[in-house]
């Protein structure tokens, strides 16, 4: 089981004691923890399958059966756990730049604006 916040108040837990079993000794203090303890099993299988395509966002699109505009979103829910910095419900220069670059049209820019707006 992998505890991240608590389950009484939704406050981020911190680790305090590790143990081994195999010789019983345990270790008290304040840990600090793995910037990967953030995701969830479907981010990290994301994060797993866009390093091994080496980030080419056209063989996720195929492997995955999901559109451009979604595999952007999940990479922004990453960015957001990894900076711990939410974007901003006004900010659309991702999906303006994206526009620009002829990666998605403008019906799926709309989408993606009231999306963000929505949230």
């Amino acid at each position: 089981m992998n505890l991240i916040n608590c389950p009484m108040c939704h406050h981020e837990l911190e680790i305090r004691e590790y143990h081994c079993p195999k010789c019983d000794v345990s270790f008290q203090g304040r840990f600090q923890k793995n910037w990967l303890e953030g995701f969830s099993a479907s981010q990290l299988e994301f994060i797993k399958l866009f390093l091994l395509v080496q980030g080419n966002l056209k063989e996720l699109e195929k492997r995955l059966g999901i559109s451009y505009p979604t595999i952007k979103s999940r990479l922004s829910e990453i960015n957001q756990v990894i900076t711990r910095h939410p974007i901003a419900d006004s900010d659309f220069t991702d999906i303006l730049a994206d526009l620009d670059e002829g990666f998605i049209d403008v019906d799926e820019a709309l989408g993606m604006i009231l999306k963000r707006r929505d949230k």
